[in-house]
């Protein structure tokens, strides 16, 4: 079979990792202008679509407790498939550890994490006292050839609708262990021994409906994940670098929050998280981008950190923030994507 066009490597000339461009990046995060940071991101083969879009809405949280989120109006697009290839063939490992025996596919996704604060973008995504601690939120889409999987993507089937939690859970491994945090530059040896899907629950509840339309509910729990904590101890584990990813990543989720306070942290520890997914899908034929028919699945939720919780939350804290990025993402649906869902 032809190799679809929108999954074929993308052939920008790779950007160079320089001073001069590390600041224009910082500066457009900062300034949260979208064509300082179109122009920041040129010749990083990263940026896809959502719906037919670039310029994407963010889901966004602005709380007297919990602070502000803050997110990149961008898709980070990356083919899943075992070719190696930009961004730092993150792609290619996600296909070894994940979906070896899956067809290729390709993820888009727009997140939102705590907002970095302060010209050095210090992130609460790497403070283990912060409730963002290793927590985003937002959207996804993912495409797959309907010749070649014969169903969408977390669904058993296009005909029944009856969802796949498998397929949803590998997905969050992937996102959580190497999309975020090898990219952000979590050294694979701490990454491995979280890939397990064993120990996650999963249920799915009644759909929902959003705006005009109902949208299935998995509620995700006790999912283990690697954390992109780094403690600064002498000796311990410290990040290491994926050209230049591993920069842009910081500068989207925050820089590395070392806690001195908390000796028993190690780098990189693993939490349990938890997860509230919305989810639907379609069905395109002759897809522009491929030429050929294509299921799209949907899902946009929000995520929270139990051993957080259970560390320094008081009662209720996660369930409040949970609630917050749930309303948010039904924002973005209800004003940006009203026609999705079933």
């Amino acid at each position: 079979m032809t190799t679809p066009a929108r999954f074929r490597r993308k052939t920008q000339p790779p950007r160079a990792d320089s001073l001069v461009w590390r600041a224009q990046l910082a500066t457009a995060m900062v300034t949260k202008s979208p064509s300082a940071l179109e122009r920041a991101l040129e010749g990083l083969p990263l940026v896809g679509d959502v719906d037919g879009r670039r310029l994407l809405p963010t889901a966004q949280v602005n709380d007297a407790t919990f602070g502000a989120s803050a997110g990149v109006p961008f898709a980070l697009e990356i083919d899943v498939d075992d070719v190696r290839e930009a961004p730092a063939d993150v792609g290619q490992k996600v296909d070894r550890a994940f979906f070896p025996e899956a067809p290729r596919l390709l993820f888009n996704v727009c997140f939102s994490c705590g907002a970095p604060k302060g010209v050095l973008r210090e992130g609460s995504y790497g403070d283990p006292t912060s409730p963002w601690f290793n927590v985003f939120f937002g959207y996804y889409q993912i495409d797959v050839v309907a010749s070649a999987w014969g169903r969408p993507f977390g669904y058993c089937d296009a005909s029944s609708g009856a969802v796949d939690t498998d397929d949803v859970v590998r997905i969050g491994k992937a996102d959580w262990n190497y999309f975020s945090n090898w990219m952000y530059g979590v050294p694979e040896a701490a990454i491995t021994p979280h890939n397990s899907l064993s120990g996650t629950r999963v249920e799915v509840g009644p759909r929902e409906r959003i705006g005009a339309r109902a949208w299935d509910v998995l509620h995700i729990a006790r999912a283990r994940m690697v954390s992109a904590y780094v403690s600064g101890r002498p000796g311990d584990a410290r990040l290491e670098e994926r050209g230049p990813y591993s920069f842009l990543w910081r500068m989207a989720f925050g820089c590395p929050r070392p806690r001195p306070e908390l000796p028993q942290l190690a780098s990189f520890f693993p939490v349990d998280m938890a997860a509230t997914l919305f989810m639907t899908f379609r069905e395109v034929k002759n897809d522009p981008y491929t030429g050929q028919d294509v299921f799209q699945t949907f899902l946009f939720g929000g995520t929270v950190n139990e051993w957080w919780q259970g560390t320094f939350g008081k009662a209720g804290d996660n369930q409040r923030l949970l609630g917050l990025q749930l309303d948010a993402v039904r924002r973005v649906i209800t004003d940006a994507y009203p026609d999705l869902g079933f």
